[in-house]
């Protein structure tokens, strides 16, 4: 089975990833703890096919080890962009420097030195000593600054800086909860068996809490990707309506009408005329159909399109605050939950 898989893995190259790949990303994507057997059923290949496929493409570095925290929305945590052009004449850099503050979780890096900061926030009290962070360190002197909208039904299906619609109310995490998460936080698809054993607890507790926190939403998980590696292009695509222009039937027209492998969208609640559409592509020539035909829709008013080469991600104060949480008191008075 391993001499198959290094076999597989040499031939892996950009021209030959294919459709069953993309496919099991976004299952992946989706539910980050789905079993090898479910991702074959699904695909309508074997269960070794499988194993072979995910093992090379986690070696080749496109599929990333799972994680798993609180969720923004849980913790009512303000998810930012703060983007624009750096004057940085070395990215990697000012890539280490980002990650200096707690708040920074991801840095996209387009053409022409082209930052996306994403930052989590507790709270929107604490966005401008953060934008001027960002604005100092990446050398980024007109940045546009970006509040995430996450519930607006144009975000992924799969968790990615805070997506998904927030709940009226949560079901308050134990500390049980906190532990379990704790436990995932760098390898989301550790086995239930294996979460009981390091929490000495049994398996079925485990999966109790488990589908409770992800049924509620309070815990989310992801798997990261560089799907670049791999041969496929990530581009983000900057739109601006004109005034007047209905932003979410734009945005569900867009996600409707063009067939990329995946695509989502992303909305600011301070911006109202601009969409971030982000979207993969393996065809050059379908996304310069898409550009040409959005640059003649008369809603728009201007557009930018971005090829993104590189991203990374840090982890910020809410990765740690669940196994920060999750330590017993050192006086007890009854039975603990956190609150938000």
């Amino acid at each position: 089975m391993e001499q198959v898989s290094k076999v597989y893995t040499a031939i892996l190259s950009p021209k030959e990833m294919d459709d069953v790949d993309r496919k099991m990303q976004l299952l992946l994507g989706g539910e980050p703890r789905i079993q090898y057997r479910d991702l074959a059923r699904r695909l309508g290949i074997s269960r070794q096919a499988v194993h072979h496929r995910m093992q090379a493409l986690t070696e080749s570095g496109v599929i990333k080890s799972a994680r798993a925290s609180i969720s923004i929305s849980y913790l009512d945590a303000v998810p930012v962009c703060v983007f624009g052009r750096s004057g940085s004449a070395f990215v990697d850099r000012t890539l280490d420097r980002l990650g200096e503050s707690e708040f920074t979780h991801r840095v996209v890096v387009a053409g022409g030195n082209y930052l996306y900061v994403v930052g989590v926030l507790r709270e929107i009290t604490e966005l401008g000593s953060y934008v001027e962070f960002v604005k100092r360190t990446a050398e980024m002197p007109e940045p546009t600054v970006g509040i995430y909208c996450l519930d607006d039904a144009l975000t992924p299906r799969y968790s990615v800086d805070g997506s998904g619609r927030k709940e009226k109310t949560y079901r308050e995490l134990s500390q049980l909860d906190l532990r379990i998460i704790a436990t995932l936080r760098d390898d989301a698809r550790k086995p239930v068996t294996g979460v009981a054993r390091a929490l000495k607890i049994s398996p079925k507790t485990v999966r109790r809490h488990l589908d409770a926190m992800l049924s509620d939403g309070s815990m989310e998980m992801s798997v990261p990707m560089d799907l670049g590696l791999a041969g496929d292009m990530l581009f983000v695509m900057n739109i601006t309506l004109k005034d007047g222009a209905d932003k979410l039937e734009v945005g569900k027209r867009l996600l409707s009408r063009y067939g990329f492998g995946d695509a989502y969208i992303r909305t600011y609640l301070n911006l109202p005329n601009h969409l971030a559409w982000v979207l993969w592509s393996d065809d050059m020539g379908e996304m310069r159909r898409a550009v040409e035909e959005m640059g003649q829709d008369p809603v728009v008013e201007s557009l930018m399109l971005n090829f993104v080469y590189q991203e990374r991600l840090y982890k910020t104060w809410k990765d740690k605050l669940a196994e920060d949480r999750a330590r017993p008191p050192r006086r007890t008075s009854g039975p603990k939950s956190v609150r938000r």
